[in-house]
């Protein structure tokens, strides 16, 4: 009988010493991911699929002399180019001033890239899975699976031999693929990109002295949020909605933002839809219109619709 406890201790820990170097190797991915696009000097282009709709960029990033900057041009949309230089990003409109804000990133691109890793940590478990060919290159699986399963999971295929991100996927609690980020194009090189030194020398105009904050004083209360959630203190002033908002919060939990809003009610049924992996649930009750916006499932954004009071 002993033996057989010793047998079965002794399978116990080779059990979950496989499972900590399979973390391990698949946080090991995680880091050359992040790497890869805060380092390299690149010009790629991507489209991002949800469901027929494809909309398609180019991207490009470069670190010269101490300095990082990059571009985004969104390809389908003519009048806006996005760009960051260091902690700027400048959203660059053909027929309005320049937009500036602070950031180490660009909103627009896969936030997963950019996170801490202890952020992504905390939500996910991260596991190295098989090799295959994506676009003529040899590509490894990382997949992300969040620790609470009212999130959605992330499956990641990066270049063995650069650990450039080629393909993402966000997946439905059901392992749908809800919307997927695919390169379709990848130059990696030595120097900085061209075009994007005349952009580091450019004359942009300077961030305003202050964010503008929301207006917006709350007569009503969120009372429940999503495990993992938290209120954002001071939210981002919404200048088109402002003049009709009741109450409005914005949730975030480190990695992904959800925002509810309260309005007057405008007699609608209640209804709800979604954009590749954004749920968009509108519930009319009371008098009230509650809009919830942001990646997760419908019953969670059910559930944020029914806690406002």
């Amino acid at each position: 009988m002993m033996r057989f406890s010793g047998v079965c201790s002794a399978i116990v820990l080779v059990v979950f010493s496989t499972l900590a170097q399979a973390e391990q190797a698949g946080w090991a991915l995680f880091d050359k991911v992040q790497s890869a696009v805060k380092q390299y000097n690149f010009d790629t282009s991507f489209v991002v699929l949800k469901g027929t709709n494809v909309d398609t960029y180019r991207w490009l990033h470069g670190r010269a002399d101490g300095q990082e900057i990059e571009h985004l041009i969104p390809l389908d949309t003519s009048g806006v180019d996005i760009l960051r230089r260091d902690a700027l990003v400048y959203y660059l409109l053909t027929d309005r001033p320049a937009f500036v804000t602070r950031s180490h990133s660009i909103p627009e691109l896969p936030a997963l890239f950019f996170e801490p890793k202890e952020n992504i940590q905390r939500l996910y478990n991260a596991v190295a899975g098989s090799s295959s060919v994506m676009s003529g290159r040899s590509a490894q699986l990382l997949r992300l699976t969040a620790k609470d399963a009212s999130r959605y999971n992330y499956w990641l295929w990066l270049d063995d031999e650069t650990g450039f991100p080629l393909r993402i996927d966000i997946l439905s609690e059901q392992q749908n693929a809800l919307e997927r980020w695919l390169v379709t194009h990848m130059q990696i090189s030595a120097e900085m990109p061209e075009n994007l030194r005349s952009l580091m020398e450019a004359e942009l105009p300077a961030p305003g002295d202050s964010v503008p904050r929301s207006a917006v004083t709350s007569s009503h209360q969120l009372t429940w949020l999503p495990q993992g959630y938290t209120q954002v203190e001071e939210p981002a002033n919404i200048p088109q909605l402002e003049s009709s908002l009741l109450s409005y919060w914005l949730l975030s939990d480190g990695l992904h933002q959800v925002s509810v809003f309260v309005q007057q009610a405008q007699r609608l049924p209640t209804q709800a839809y979604r954009d590749g992996a954004t749920t968009i649930y509108v519930q009319n009750a009371n008098q009230l219109e509650v809009t919830v916006i942001g990646p997760v499932s419908i019953e969670t954004a059910r559930q944020l619709a029914a806690g406002v009071h």
